[in-house]
C-alpha cells in the first residue's frame, strides 16, 4: 500500500490551514502534473513563468490549476464512448423538401388516364323509304265550290303502292280541260315540307283558280299537279260533264291566277 500523499491530499492539507501563500512544492507537482493530463482542444495552456510568483498570487494561481486539472479530469471521466452508454446516435435523417430558389425538383402528380367512352353502337334503321311514283298516285276531285269571282276544287290523294312513299306538300297546280290543254298554269313552290304518305294512305287539299279570260274549254275540266322531280298526275274530274271555269274579272287574254294548300292528312 502507498502511504505517500497524493496531489489531492496535499491540496485540502493546504486549503484547511488557511495559509495566504501557496507552498513552493504544492506549485511544483501542479505544474509538473499538467502535461501529463489529456486535455481538449482550446483549454488554456498557462505558460511557464521566468520569475517567481509570491503572496496571493501565488494562491490563485494555484486555485485556477486544480479547477483547471479538476474539469479536464472530469470530461475524461464523463466524455461517451463512441456507441456506448449515453450516446445518442446520430440525428434522423430530414425529410428534404424543395425551398423557393432551389434546385430540387418536384415531379408533377400523375395524370389518371381517362376510360375511353364506349362506342354506342348503331340504331337500327328502317328500310329507305323513297319518294312517291306519280303512277302510284290516284288523285280525285271530290267537290267544287264557288266564292268571289273564285272556283275552289277538293283534291284528294290516295298512295295506290303496297310501300310507304314520300312527298312534298306543296306541288305547282294546274287548271287543264278535257284534251290535257293547260288552262291556267300555277307557279312552282319554293322550299316545302316532305310528308310520307304510307301504303293505301291518303292526302287532302284545296285547289282555288281564278279570272280566266281564254276560249270556252272542252269538257271535263280538273286539275293537275306537277311535282318537283318533274312528275305528274292529273285528278279525276268530279264530273265528266263539267267545263265550268272561273269568271274573266279583267280584259281578254289577260292571265288567269291559281294556287293550292298544303297536302294534309
Amino acid at each position: 500500500m502507498n502511504d505517500r500523499p497524493t496531489f489531492e491530499d496535499r491540496l485540502d492539507d493546504w486549503l484547511e490551514d488557511g495559509p495566504a501563500d501557496a507552498p513552493d512544492q504544492l506549485l511544483d507537482t501542479v505544474m509538473a502534473a499538467i502535461p501529463s493530463i489529456p486535455q481538449r482542444r482550446g483549454v488554456l495552456r498557462f505558460p511557464w513563468r521566468t520569475s517567481p510568483m509570491y503572496g496571493f498570487a501565488r494562491f490563485v494561481a494555484g486555485v485556477a490549476v486544480a479547477i483547471a486539472v479538476g474539469g479536464a479530469a472530469l470530461l475524461i471521466v464523463t466524455r461517451p464512448a463512441p456507441g456506448g452508454i449515453g450516446d445518442r446516435g446520430s440525428p434522423p435523417p430530414v425529410a428534404a423538401s424543395a425551398t423557393p430558389g432551389s434546385s430540387a425538383v418536384v415531379p408533377p402528380p400523375a395524370t389518371p388516364v381517362p376510360t375511353p367512352a364506349p362506342t354506342p353502337s348503331p340504331k337500327p334503321t328502317g328500310p329507305t323509304i323513297s319518294a312517291c311514283d306519280p303512277a302510284h298516285l290516284a288523285a280525285r276531285i271530290t267537290l267544287w265550290e264557288g266564292a268571289a269571282g273564285h272556283r275552289i276544287a277538293h283534291v284528294e290523294l290516295t298512295n295506290t303502292s303496297a310501300r310507304s312513299c314520300t312527298t312534298r306538300a306543296l306541288d305547282k297546280p294546274q287548271l287543264v280541260d278535257g284534251h290535257g290543254s293547260v288552262l291556267i298554269d300555277g307557279t312552282a313552290p319554293g322550299a316545302s315540307k316532305t310528308l310520307t304518305v304510307a301504303a293505301g294512305g291518303t292526302l287532302k287539299t284545296l285547289v282555288q283558280d281564278g279570272n280566266y279570260c281564254g276560249p270556252a274549254p272542252v269538257a271535263p275540266v280538273t286539275v293537275a299537279f306537277v311535282l318537283s322531280n318533274g312528275g305528274r298526275f292529273v285528278a279525276t274530274p268530279f264530273s265528266k260533264t263539267d267545263a265550268t271555269v272561273p269568271p274573266c274579272l279583267g280584259a281578254a287574254g289577260s292571265k288567269g291566277d291559281i294556287e293550292m294548300q298544303p297536302w294534309a292528312p
